[in-house]
């Protein structure tokens, strides 16, 4: 079976994870625990994983202020 970019798999001392990049060279995958790796492909050995992705949750995100929208603020408060 042919792997592909997408695929989820299983790297042995890794563990789970997709592939991101893939080309004759190199297999680049996003694993589970959040690493990144990148691997010589006629050397690594993956396995198809029928495990699903770790769902991602949405981290708190800080809202930008710029110079404009500041003094937009700024001026609405007057």
């Amino acid at each position: 079976m042919a792997l592909r970019t997408g695929d989820r798999v299983l790297q042995e001392n890794y563990g789970v994870g997709e592939i991101i990049d893939m080309s004759a060279a190199y297999v680049t995958i996003s694993f589970d625990d959040g690493s990144t790796r990148k691997f010589v492909t006629s050397r690594v050995t993956l396995q198809p994983s029928s495990t699903p992705a770790p769902v991602k949750t949405k981290s708190a995100s800080r809202k930008r202020t710029t110079k404009k929208s500041a003094a937009a603020d700024k001026g609405a408060d007057s």
